[in-house]
């Protein structure tokens, strides 16, 4: 077994995973997977095994693999880490961010800026992504990167796309900026306070739709 070719198609099935690519519940039958990422069917097979003991994907004996669903109790944990997770990274971030660091985030920034104003929604999600991505990176906090690099391979709004849906996102934009500004002035009380403002968002997004989850579904 090649475990270089089983950690490559592993790291490609994660982040596939990570950008919705398969759905909760999906099977992921190694025949198909075989012909999509082009590595033999052991690698495949030994990619699925290392995914599932990291509770990303769930096997058994006769369906064989498939992406593990989350609970909505497990999706509001997972928020409620990233929050704080993220918050951290911010303060850091704040405090350790040279002043060329400094410069290439506010480029971003003011790239997210220009994305807003003009309504381009598919530029803002990919300024917003790296928005979250910059910060964590400038903090030099690699446990908390660890963690959230595992927390984002769920893509909670593909386990809750209705929980999503609710426009609680409404003051995302605004958010942003106020974390940005706290960064680049150094301030990394109000830059922590702000991230983790944000985040809840999530968590009361996911927390109002719970309720949804416990109601008995209608049988056909």
């Amino acid at each position: 077994m090649d475990l270089d070719q089983t950690q490559l198609l592993a790291d490609r099935l994660r982040s596939d995973l990570a950008r919705g690519e398969y759905h909760p519940r999906e099977r992921l039958v190694e025949s198909e997977l075989v012909a999509r990422y082009g590595f033999a069917r052991a690698t495949v097979r030994s990619a699925l095994v290392q995914l599932a003991t990291e509770g990303l994907v769930e096997r058994s004996p006769n369906r064989g693999a498939s992406v593990r669903s989350l609970s909505i109790d497990e999706g509001i944990e997972l928020a409620e880490v990233r929050r704080e997770l993220e918050a951290l990274c911010a303060r850091d971030a704040a405090e350790k961010a040279t002043d060329d660091e400094r410069e290439r985030f506010r480029a971003g920034l003011d790239a997210m800026r220009y994305a807003s104003d003009s309504g381009d929604v598919h530029s803002y999600r990919q300024a917003s992504i790296a928005f979250h991505e910059n910060v964590i990176a400038l903090s030099r906090h690699e446990a908390a990167r660890r963690q959230l690099a595992a927390i984002r391979n769920h893509n909670l709004q593909r386990h809750f796309p209705v929980a999503f849906q609710t426009g609680a996102f409404s003051d995302s934009s605004h958010d942003h900026f106020e974390i940005g500004d706290a960064i680049l002035a150094g301030d990394r009380d109000e830059a922590s306070f702000a991230m983790r403002r944000h985040l809840d968002r999530i968590v009361a997004m996911l927390q109002d739709y719970r309720p949804s989850q416990a109601q008995p579904q209608p049988t056909s």
